[in-house]
């Protein structure tokens, strides 16, 4: 028991340090601070919360066998478990939202990517995770029996119909649903690298993903720009923590008898509608549209920096759709287990309580849930570039006096 209650520990301190980690890196480096990484930050939220909050009650309750808490304690603690872990799964669907508009859907992009949309997908997050507790906390006060003595407290206790909702709406349909954007993305990138690949061979340097051609767009609030970048790869983006909208086409091979050629008129007319509509009140669009129109008239680079300019677009498509497929996965092995045994218990198929279920083997799928808290953070700094520079710069540069 006591090697259980450590290795327990151990976990909740994976899950408690790691999420720190990736909370104090997103909020002090601007570098990092995209849209999809204040999802990212949302995310980190309720995995550090469950692990302040939840775990070490969990810890208790395994140690000592027994929930000491008193019968609010257990309501409460049962309600705050609910709220804290879907919304560590709604985030997660966000995550996967916001990276499957970034590649599927690169025009409507920058709406999506704006801040008002984003808090709007963090509020309802959070909401609807909150909504979910307090339809929890309410049926288990109406039906609270208090003068009973409070022996255990564990979800597979729970009403259920509850059990079969909260199932459906905190894990089943959130995983389908991130499964098939997971899916789309993959094939939108390999579909992209195939097409690269044989209009490279081709003598030409387009690349489809849509019918028109687009350019990459920056969502700053400022619009600062890299000039000395783009001149030297016009067309192609940066790291995706500062520009997390794919190349969907690059630049095409320009004539040289011919100063600006179709596509480039047609990216610019939606570069005009983009930035027309989401900053017409913010920012000055004719000095913005008249310095990208300069920036896309420059010559065209020679073939060979257009080819690295377009490998390194895709190289930087494929490391996003991978790190996101990844933690996705991560959260659906972590979770069937237990989602499967909290089923089993609305049916009274194979209940914990009628021993068919060993308690071991509970413990392990409960805890297996808990731990993808802590993979999370692990996940990020093993698979995403940008993360792993960033930590180690926090661990590793000297500090300047």
């Amino acid at each position: 028991m006591i090697l259980l209650s450590l290795t327990l520990g151990v976990v909740n301190c994976f899950v408690v340090i790691g999420n720190l980690l990736v909370f104090y890196v997103i909020l002090t480096k601007k570098s990092l601070q995209t849209s999809t990484n204040h999802l990212v930050l949302s995310l980190t939220i309720s995995d550090l919360l469950l692990g302040i909050l939840i775990l070490p009650f969990a810890i208790i309750q395994e140690h000592s066998n027994e929930w000491i808490f008193g019968h609010f304690g257990c309501r409460l603690w049962l309600s705050v478990d609910v709220f804290l872990s879907t919304a560590s799964i709604y985030n997660l669907l966000a995550i996967s939202f916001d990276r499957y508009m970034a590649v599927r859907q690169p025009i409507k992009y920058p709406i999506i990517s704006s801040t008002k949309v984003v808090r709007l997908m963090t509020f309802l997050v959070w909401f609807c995770s909150l909504l979910l507790a307090v339809i929890l906390f309410v049926l288990l006060t109406l039906n609270a029996h208090d003068s009973e003595p409070t022996k255990d407290c564990q979800p597979t206790s729970l009403p259920s119909m509850y059990i079969i909702f909260s199932a459906m709406a905190s894990f089943i349909v959130p995983a389908f649903v991130m499964v098939i954007l997971n899916v789309r993305i993959f094939q939108t990138v390999l579909h992209t690298s195939r097409t690269m690949t044989v209009k490279s061979k081709n003598g030409s340097l387009r690349v489809h993903r849509r019918k028109e051609p687009i350019i990459p767009v920056k969502k700053h609030d400022k619009y600062e720009t890299r000039l000395s970048h783009e001149e030297e790869c016009v067309g192609s983006p940066s790291k995706e923590v500062i520009d997390p909208i794919p190349v969907v086409a690059v630049v095409e091979k320009h004539h040289k008898s011919s100063a600006v050629d179709a596509p480039a008129i047609r990216s610019f007319l939606t570069h005009t509608v983009v930035f027309g509509v989401l900053e017409a009140k913010k920012t000055n669009i004719i000095n913005h549209i008249t310095q990208w129109w300069r920036r896309s008239t420059v010559r065209s680079p020679n073939p060979s920096t257009r080819k690295k300019c377009m490998r390194r677009s895709l190289r930087t498509e494929i490391r996003v759709a991978r790190t996101t497929g990844i933690v996705v996965a991560a959260f659906i092995v972590c979770w069937i287990p237990f989602t499967t045994i909290y089923v089993l218990q609305a049916y009274a198929v194979c209940t914990v309580a009628a021993g068919c279920i060993p308690a071991s083997l509970f413990t392990t799928a409960f805890w297996l849930g808990y731990s993808n808290s802590a993979v999370n953070p692990i996940l990020y700094a093993a698979f995403s570039r940008d993360f792993r520079i960033a930590l180690k710069r926090l661990f590793f540069q000297k500090p300047k006096f």
